[in-house]
């Protein structure tokens, strides 16, 4: 049997998971390696490669065998490591390893996400951009209002750690949660990704709308640490209305 059922994200939602019954182990083939070239070859431009953080899968999966959530989080950022590495290799500078369970599971983000993190990028030349993303969460479907987000202020107690972790950039939604901008005062150092239109909602915004919001943005952030992007990805969306809400977002960067 390799699944367990367990219910996720504070209650979220209750599903099947993939079972760890054995000891982790990277096979030496790399998917990232593969899916990066492939994407790579369709784009003038960079592209940026994703992949879940340790905590992020420790929460996608269930633990039938460490029984040990630092040292099963050690392992798993050895092996997103290794994947990292060979991202590398294959000519990605734009890494982003995404961990939304740091703004749920606090405390173990505090004790051992950040090292855990910092062991994702270890042996990654300066030259290349290391991003992580932090969001609330998101449901199943569009304009689901009763989805239980990861509290926003999550995002105050983990700003100092944060700060001074090693890597470049952190990606952090707005337009869904709205921050206390007095968040961006305690991120000093990073470059900070700030989500500006919602990606669970189908409303489109308004450039208005936006242009405002960064503008009070920019009395908390010199604009060269400053780069505007959606809350998290755009998967929820509609290739048409992906492009609105993309479209009115770069009028408004413009803009601002």
């Amino acid at each position: 049997d390799n699944l367990e059922n367990r219910v996720l994200r504070d209650g979220a939602y209750e599903t099947d998971l993939p079972a760890i019954r054995s000891t982790i182990a990277h096979s030496g083939r790399s998917y990232g390696a593969h899916d990066y070239r492939a994407s790579q070859s369709v784009s003038p431009r960079p592209v940026k490669f994703t992949l879940p953080g340790p905590l992020t899968i420790m929460d996608t999966t269930a633990d039938c065998f460490y029984n040990d959530r630092p040292r099963l989080n050690a392992v798993l950022a050895e092996t997103v490591n290794r994947e990292i590495l060979a991202l590398v290799d294959a000519g990605c500078q734009y890494i982003q390893v995404d961990e939304p369970l740091f703004a749920r599971e606090v405390d173990d983000a505090l004790s051992f996400g950040i090292e855990g993190l910092e062991r994702c990028f270890h042996g990654v030349p300066k030259s290349v951009t290391r991003v992580v993303h932090m969001c609330c969460g998101y449901p199943d479907h569009l304009d689901d209002t009763e989805y239980k987000k990861a509290d926003p202020g999550s995002y105050h107690r983990l700003a100092s750690a944060i700060d001074t972790a090693a890597f470049d950039q952190i990606s952090i939604e707005d337009a869904h949660c709205c921050n206390d901008l007095n968040l961006l005062d305690k991120l000093q150092k990073k470059t900070v990704i700030f989500g500006a239109v919602a990606v669970a909602r189908s409303r489109v915004e308004t450039v208005d709308q936006i242009e405002a919001r960064l503008n009070e943005v920019l009395n908390h952030i010199d604009r060269d640490r400053l780069v505007v992007a959606p809350d998290c990805g755009l998967g929820f969306l509609s290739p048409e209305l992906a492009e609105a809400k993309l479209t009115v977002m770069c009028q408004a960067a413009a803009r601002a």
